[in-house]
């Protein structure tokens, strides 16, 4: 099943940046090379598409269980609007 994302923000600033990457070496390209571009463009391609289960540990009656998580909430820099990271919402 796709996952839901609850706040996506559709032209983030920092597909705006250009590549910064000398793609004539290795060295000179990210991740080795600071580029906000394809640093951007690489976390975004690991946000999940798919609902996925997890095993999720209660400490008070010292249990676990399977849960699903089928949205995500984005978080977001400020400035650029790149995705950072990703809240999973189970339900």
């Amino acid at each position: 099943m796709t996952i839901e994302i609850i706040n996506p923000i559709e032209n983030p600033r920092w597909k705006q940046a250009p590549c910064h990457c000398n793609h004539d070496s290795v060295e000179t390209e990210y991740p080795i090379a600071k580029c906000l571009h394809c640093e951007s463009e690489d976390i975004e391609s690991k946000i999940p598409t798919e609902s996925f289960t997890r095993e999720c540990w209660n400490d008070e009656e010292e249990t676990s269980e399977t849960k699903t998580c089928n949205k995500i909430e984005l978080i977001y820099n400020k400035k650029t609007q790149a995705v950072t990271g990703w809240r999973e919402i189970y339900g």
